[in-house]
């Protein structure tokens, strides 16, 4: 049976919003498990397309990705506060971020994987 549109959005939101708690709570980047590793895969690509310039490199004051020193305080605020600086840029002392990394089209669903993502693999 096949579930309408909408149910199939809000259950696929769930799923990210699960992982996304998940990842930021027990770092399951390795897990083997199907759903969390298409999520995981996701986020990569969408890192690989929109974070890794900045996030590779630590352009900007960014912290780079594995870097558990740079991310430890930043996780430490959650990751909701991570997405909101995100999704609506941050300038502060430790760096700048641009609105969606620079990309206004990216959108929220696909911000949120690649803030899990840089979490899961920064712990």
């Amino acid at each position: 049976m096949q579930l309408p549109d909408n149910r199939l959005g809000y259950w696929r939101q769930f799923s990210i919003n699960l992982l996304i708690a998940a990842l930021a709570t027990l770092g399951l980047a390795g897990c083997s498990g199907g759903a969390e590793n298409e999520l995981v895969s996701a986020g990569k690509t969408v890192w690989e397309a929109n974070c890794r310039v900045c996030h590779q490199q630590g352009l900007g004051g960014a912290p780079m990705i594995g870097n558990q020193k740079q991310w430890a305080p930043r996780i430490a605020q959650g990751v909701p506060v991570l997405i909101e600086h995100a999704t609506q840029g941050y300038s502060g002392a430790t760096g700048v971020m641009p609105p969606r990394g620079g990309n206004p089209d990216l959108p929220d669903e696909q911000l949120k994987l690649a803030v899990a993502y840089m979490v899961s693999q920064s712990r």
